[in-house]
């Protein structure tokens, strides 16, 4: 795969565990909160039936935030293999949650709104390949600087959380 780094963010990571095991931990709540966090929103929740062309919520329950938005749509949902969405709205509230700048919030707001994609292949040996294609970013985008140092962080601790039963802590 061949992709533009200043307009996408690819990222692979292997998982020792079943492509229902991923599945879960991209869609499943309480399974989201348990790994995916903001060392100072705190956990997320994504909430959606995950079916295309559904919506879907974004919940930092710990400081009561809930971003809801029509635009946030669930792209392709093929249960264990596939699952695309557009992502969340950047809200003058979730960026007072998570401490972003005034100024930079509004800087991520101007920007085109982006996709996420998750491709999950089964490897051989109880191993998955987790592909997280992020894209629609233009040349010199924030979004995309931000993206790209968090979702590192993000899918380490999900591959910790399914391997172990325990996840990394909030960086």
């Amino acid at each position: 795969m061949c992709t533009d780094p200043t307009t996408t963010f690819t990222y692979v990571i292997h998982i020792q565990a079943t492509p229902d095991e991923v599945w879960r931990g991209l869609t499943d709540p309480a399974m989201t909160t348990r790994y995916w966090r903001h060392h100072r929103a705190g956990p997320k929740a994504f909430r959606s039936d995950w079916k295309k062309g559904s919506t879907w919520d974004l919940e930092h329950p710990d400081v009561g935030l809930v971003v809801s938005d029509p635009s946030q749509v669930i792209l392709e949902s093929d249960p264990w293999h596939r699952l695309a969405y557009t992502w969340h709205s950047i809200t003058p509230e979730w960026a007072a949650a998570v401490g972003m700048e005034d100024d930079m919030a509004r800087l991520w707001r101007d920007e085109p709104r982006s996709r996420v994609a998750f491709d999950i292949e089964e490897t051989g040996g109880g191993v998955v390949r987790l592909t997280v294609t992020h894209d629609g970013f233009e040349p010199g985008s924030h979004v995309l600087e931000g993206i790209s140092q968090g979702w590192p962080a993000v899918l380490s601790s999900l591959k910790t959380l399914l391997e172990t039963g325990s996840a990394l802590g909030a960086s």
